[in-house]
């Protein structure tokens, strides 16, 4: 069963399902403030984020960066978001970013993505959370997943991603250090 869309007018205004049309500019500084809240909350919200993302941060603005300055330009997506987002907050207060991103009501096709992008909430989800949580994901927060029947991320609970592999092949010590139960 599926919980109702989150949020109020804005949220569930209409739009057409393909990207937001908006000619190529650079982000101003309070929409890269507003965007980098959105990222963090990421972070905050799965608990597999130390220090705020900060070792994230020139890995997402270049990001950013290469998805406005050029055609298709995503500023049309992102101030969308960031209007989704100042609803939602107002509506939600503390609790506005686990809605979005874990109970947001948005039903979903067989691949997870939304099934319908005609809603506002819907293309801040699909154009921008999606995409901020795979760069989160790929710029390093999959190393910092949180050990079991942990609640609050602290720093000496962290849990190495099995896999990873970190600095040069020529490193004489190991740059990260194996999971074992008694570190816990």
């Amino acid at each position: 069963m599926v919980s109702p869309i989150i949020g109020g007018d804005i949220c569930k205004q209409r739009l057409a399902s393909r990207l937001i049309l908006a000619d190529p500019r650079e982000l101003t500084h309070a929409e890269i403030k507003g965007l980098w809240r959105i990222f963090v909350a990421i972070g905050s919200v799965w608990e597999n984020a130390t220090d705020d993302s900060a070792g994230l941060k020139s890995s997402w603005l270049e990001f950013i960066k290469e998805k406005t300055i050029r055609r298709p330009s995503f500023i049309g997506e992102y101030v969308n978001a960031l209007e989704v987002v100042d609803e939602l907050e107002h509506i939600y207060g503390d609790e506005a970013f686990s809605k979005l991103f874990l109970d947001n009501g948005i039903s979903l096709d067989k691949y997870g993505a939304p099934a319908q992008l005609d809603t506002r909430l819907a293309h801040a989800k699909y154009f921008v959370i999606d995409e901020f949580i795979r760069v989160q994901i790929v710029a390093g927060g999959f190393k910092n997943f949180i050990s079991p029947n942990r609640p609050v991320i602290q720093p000496q609970y962290v849990v190495n991603y099995n896999g990873f592999i970190a600095g040069s092949r020529y490193n004489r010590i190991k740059p990260v250090r194996p999971y074992k139960e008694t570190d816990l």
